[in-house]
């Protein structure tokens, strides 16, 4: 029965893929939902049947179909239908096939050796998987639910607010626009705090001491060398040399051009006490001339048009660091930035909410960057967005498992999704793995011998291909849906993870090896040349 099941619940999510890509169909209401939804679930059946030989099959595995459906609609009775079953299928697909697949090497008794190489491939598939169903579960909790509620800012609050510039041997024509835009901000009381650290260059921190004395008295240079820390030891400090009055800290980058109405219309959603702080999606220009850089743009948005609604839905979300407001008087009661951390914007966020606050995520963008325009400078900033991942997993996993003693008050959503921001990092340890485990298989091959893990035989392999592509079906769907891209930008911007794989996975290996940390600067000149083969042949470096 464990193969029918197995092979029923595949098709269904597979079909059910298919049928969310419709446009429309991902959110469609009750009457025409469930109608769909039960005709997916008997043509599943009809096809198991048939590779099974076994028409009572084509009877009885609908009904356990509706039965996950209901269950799911149960708990998430915000999504359609259709959403429902897509989840459903998926989850009780990947459990089922790994029991299946975890039985086999005692049914074919592959003995001590073949045991335990089944048991590492199936801890490799079931870590997959589970990555695989968080994945779909942030796609259909942003694009199926039919209600959301938004945070409301109160336009007449205006407490004061400083923007902070953190610097570390930036282009002096970069940051000239950055000041500029900043120095046009609606509203009434900024303080602009432009925090220069461990810049050796006199040539290079000097003129930029100069234009912040040029824009007049709401712009503050500090310049802190030596200063440990990093960008986090430096903006601790800056937060320290602040007036009294100021309430909101603002961080901003030093490549982001603002708009004018960012403060006045973000500010206000802290008249809401319980708001720890605010984040806007991180946006970026100069990228439509170039493929390369239009699947860049496309991978960075993912994050801010998915996975941060999804969080925002659980009170979740996590503070990026530039676009983004925070209350002084909550970072402070954190203990300031947290120093040892790479990206100290995330964990500080996570110690807020445990705390009892909340964040929000306004999606409106209000300010652009500039992408690293070079691989080289995508690795480093990759590198340290993995590395930071797995150091918050190292000093807070405790707080981030169900049963574990918890000094933080988070939900369970909190926990879970902060648990897979930081372990998803490992899929990129996972791709490689894999990849391993098949070049491998094929050496084995040639030499006439096998490896020493179960092998599965029959209408069961249907099941992992199945798996491999829906699963990149559904995050090209995502990426279309959310961003309104071209089917050739999709596949750049998944090109561009998959290039990236080793790299994290080097930072994955230091970050669970290592405590300490180096911060890589992210290069703000444009580089010459953007174009695909210059990535390839970096990312074999």
């Amino acid at each position: 029965m464990l193969l029918e099941l197995v092979l029923f619940f595949t098709l269904a999510a597979a079909i059910t893929t298919a049928a969310v890509m419709v446009p429309g169909l991902v959110r469609a209401r009750g009457w025409a939902g469930i109608p769909l939804t039960l005709a997916i679930l008997i043509a599943a059946g009809w096809l198991t049947g048939l590779i099974v030989h076994d028409p009572v099959a084509a009877t009885i595995l609908p009904l356990f179909g509706v039965g996950a459906v209901i269950e799911t609609r149960r708990h998430l009775p915000q999504w359609s239908f259709l959403a429902a079953q897509l989840l459903s299928a998926l989850l009780v697909a990947s459990v089922v096939y790994l029991i299946y697949a975890g039985a086999q090497p005692f049914v074919d008794r592959l003995g001590l050796l073949g045991t335990a190489g089944s048991i590492v491939l199936l801890l490799l598939e079931a870590s997959a998987l589970a990555l695989s169903v968080y994945y779909l579960f942030e796609i259909l909790d942003v694009f199926s639910r039919w209600t959301r509620t938004a945070h409301r800012a109160e336009s007449s609050y205006q407490p004061p607010v400083a923007i902070q510039v953190p610097c570390y041997n930036e282009p002096i024509e970069v940051v000239r626009e950055t000041l500029a835009a900043l120095s046009h901000l609606d509203y009434p009381n900024v303080l602009v705090q432009v925090v220069d650290n461990n810049t050796k260059d006199p040539q290079v921190w000097r003129p930029l001491e100069a234009l912040c004395a040029e824009l007049g008295s709401p712009f503050q240079f500090i310049h802190l060398d030596p200063w440990p820390g990093y960008k986090a030891g430096a903006l601790n400090e800056a937060t320290r040399r602040l007036p009294a009055h100021i309430t909101i800290l603002g961080i901003v980058d030093a490549d982001y051009v603002v708009r004018p109405g960012f403060l006045k219309e973000m500010v206000g959603h802290f008249a809401d006490d319980r708001v720890a702080f605010v984040q806007t999606p991180q946006n970026y220009r100069d990228w439509k001339d170039s493929g390369y850089l239009r699947g860049l743009f496309y991978s960075y948005r993912y994050f801010f048009d998915v996975t941060m609604p999804a969080r925002a839905n659980r009170n979740a979300i996590i503070f990026a660091g530039t676009m983004g407001l925070i209350r002084r008087s909550a970072l402070e009661g954190i203990g300031g930035w947290e120093e040892s951390v790479i990206t100290e914007d995330a964990e500080a966020s996570l110690r807020m909410l445990g705390l009892g606050s909340v964040g929000v995520f306004e999606p409106t963008v209000w300010g652009e960057g500039l992408m690293p325009l070079s691989f080289d400078g995508l690795k480093k900033q990759r590198f340290r967005w993995a590395l930071g991942g797995i150091q918050i997993l190292r000093r807070q996993w405790r707080e981030l498992l169900p049963f574990t003693r918890h000094r933080l008050h988070l939900t369970w959503g909190q926990r879970l999704h902060y648990l897979f921001g930081s372990v998803h990092w490992f899929g990129d340890l996972l791709t490689v793995g894999f990849t391993l485990l098949l070049l491998l298989t094929a050496v084995a091959a040639t030499i006439h011998h096998r490896l020493p893990v179960r092998e599965l035989t029959g209408p069961i392999l249907i099941v992992p291909l199945a798996f491999l592509v829906t699963g990149v079906l559904r995050g090209l769907w995502a990426l279309r849906r959310a961003e309104q891209c071209s089917w050739g930008d999709a596949l750049r911007a998944l090109g561009i993870w998959f290039a990236l794989s080793w790299v994290v996975t080097l930072a994955v290996v230091r970050g669970l090896h290592s405590r300490q940390a180096a911060f890589l600067r992210t290069a703000k000149q444009k580089a010459t040349g953007n174009r695909l083969w210059p990535a390839v042949r970096s990312s074999a470096v």
